[in-house]
C-alpha cells in the first residue's frame, strides 16, 4: 500500500507507527505542517534519514508572501500540472473551489496536493485530526479519489473551541472510511461530548520495545527525570515544587528535565527564586542518549493536568517509553491514565496538582529498591502487551489493507 500520513505535528510516537508500517512493506509519505520546526530538528531529522523517509517527507511551506505572487504562481503550476495531469488537476481546482472559501487558503492547499500527484497514494491517514487537518484530508482525499482514515489523540479533542469546530466538520468524519483513537477514556468523549456516531476502534499509541529495553547498569538511588515539552500540561511546576519539599525535609536527590518549550523560562526562574538545589532542565537529544538518562535514573515523574486552554495528555508516551525501560513512574490520576499506569502495581499515581503527594510517591520509591524493581518489571510487561508497535501498527495496516481492497473491488 502507498499511505500518506498528514501531520501537524511529526513527533517520535507518530514515526513508530509510519516506519513500522515501511517494515511491513507499505510505502510510506508524510506531509508536515510549514510551522511544525520539530520535523529539522536533530531528534527527528536523523530518524528520518536513517529509515528512508527524508525523501517522502513534504513540507507545507508559505513562501509566498504577496496575493499576486501567490496567484502568478498558482496560474503556472496549474498550466503545467494541467499538460501533464488533467485529471488531478481538474478534480484539485474543483475541490479547491467548492471546499476552501477563500483563493489564499485554497492556493495553498493545492500547492500542497499536487506535490503527491506522482505518488499514486491508496490512502490518506491523519496522525491527528484537527479542524485544520480534517479540512485538509479531505480536501485531498475527493482531489485524488481516495479514502480517509482519522485518528484522534488528545489536542485534536480537548483543546478549548475545538469542539464546536469538530462538529461543524460532521460530513468529512462521517464519510471517513474508519475512525481510530488511542484510548477508551477518548473513545468515550468523541461519542458522548462530539456525538461521532460510527464505530471507533481503539489501537494504542506505541512505541518500540527493542529500542527502549533496560541496560544492566548501575542505577542511582535518588534520581528523578522527566522528558517532555515544556508545557503547561505536563505540570513540571508541581515536580519543582516537590523537589523543594524534598530539599526542605533533607531528602537527597537530583532532578534531570529534559525538554524545550513555552515554559522553560518560568521554570529557571522558580528554581533561582525558590533556590531549588540539584535541577538541572536539558535540551531534548537523540533518542539512545535520552535511554542512557532513563537507564541510570530511579524514577520518572510526570505530574499532567488539564491545562488552561484544554489542552491534557491521553496515555503520555514518555511514560510508556520510562515503563519499557523498567523505570517506575509516578504521574497525575486523569484523563484514563489508568488505562496505562496500575497504581500501586506498575506505578503510583497522585492526585494532579499535589506536589506533596508527588514528594511522598518519590521518597517511598526512593526507599524501597524491592517496590521499584517489582514495579519497573510490571511496567515493562504492560507495554510489551498492551502499547507494542508491532502488535498495535498490525492492528493498523489491517485496517489499511481492508479499506484499500474493498476500494479496488
Amino acid at each position: 500500500m502507498r499511505i500518506l500520513y498528514i501531520c501537524d505535528n511529526l513527533i517520535t510516537f507518530i514515526l513508530n507507527e509510519i516506519i513500522e508500517l515501511k517494515e511491513m512493506g507499505n510505502d510510506l509519505y508524510v506531509l508536515v505542517d510549514w510551522r511544525d520546526i520539530w520535523v529539522t530538528s536533530q531528534v527527528i531529522t536523523p530518524i528520518l534519514t536513517k529509515n528512508g523517509l527524508l525523501d517522502k517527507t513534504f513540507a507545507r511551506r508559505r513562501i509566498y508572501k504577496y496575493r499576486k505572487q501567490k496567484l502568478i504562481q498558482l496560474i503556472y503550476k496549474v498550466t503545467y500540472d494541467f499538460i501533464k495531469h488533467p485529471v488531478f488537476t481538474l478534480r484539485g481546482l474543483f475541490y479547491m473551489l467548492k471546499s476552501y472559501p477563500t483563493l489564499k487558503k485554497g492556493t495553498e492547499e493545492y500547492l500542497d496536493l499536487r506535490q503527491l500527484f506522482d505518488s499514486k497514494i491508496d490512502l490518506i491517514h491523519s496522525a491527528f485530526s484537527t479542524p485544520e487537518i480534517l479540512d485538509k484530508i479531505y480536501f485531498m482525499s475527493k482531489s485524488m479519489n481516495v479514502p480517509y482514515t482519522l485518528s484522534f489523540r488528545a489536542h485534536d479533542i480537548y483543546k478549548n473551541n475545538v469542539r464546536c469546530e469538530i462538529q461543524k466538520r460532521t460530513e468529512v468524519i462521517q464519510e471517513a472510511s474508519h475512525i481510530i483513537t488511542i484510548s477508551s477514556f477518548n473513545k468515550n468523549t468523541l461519542k458522548t461530548n462530539l456525538q461521532i456516531d460510527k464505530d471507533i476502534d481503539i489501537i494504542h499509541g506505541c512505541i518500540n520495545t527493542d529500542l527502549f529495553k533496560p541496560a544492566k547498569e548501575s542505577k542511582s538511588n535518588r534520581s528523578i527525570i522527566t522528558v517532555c515539552r515544556l508545557d503547561e500540561q505536563k505540570g513540571l511546576i508541581y515536580l519543582l515544587e516537590a523537589c523543594y519539599i524534598l530539599n526542605r525535609r533533607n531528602i537527597e536527590y537530583d532532578c534531570t528535565i529534559i525538554g524545550e518549550g513555552p515554559e522553560k523560562t518560568r521554570y529557571e526562574k522558580y528554581i533561582d527564586e525558590l533556590k531549588i538545589p540539584n535541577v538541572n532542565i536539558v535540551d531534548f537529544m537523540i533518542q539512545d542518549a535520552i535511554c542512557n538518562y532513563l537507564n541510570r535514573s530511579t524514577v520518572f515523574v510526570l505530574p499532567c493536568i488539564v491545562s488552561s486552554d484544554g489542552r491534557r495528555d491521553i496515555l503520555a508516551n514518555v511514560l510508556k517509553e520510562a515503563m519499557a525501560m523498567e523505570l517506575p513512574v509516578v504521574t497525575s490520576n486523569i484523563s484514563g491514565i489508568e488505562e496505562l499506569v496500575e497504581d500501586g502495581i506498575n506505578g503510583i499515581l497522585v492526585p494532579p496538582k499535589n506536589p506533596e503527594a508527588i514528594a511522598e510517591a518519590i521518597i517511598k520509591l526512593f526507599s524501597n529498591g524491592d517496590l521499584r524493581i517489582k514495579m519497573g518489571k510490571e511496567a515493562r510487561k504492560k507495554i510489551q502487551r498492551d502499547f507494542n508497535v508491532k502488535n498495535e501498527v498490525r492492528k493498523l495496516e489491517n485496517i489499511f489493507n481492508k479499506i484499500v481492497n474493498k476500494q479496488a473491488h
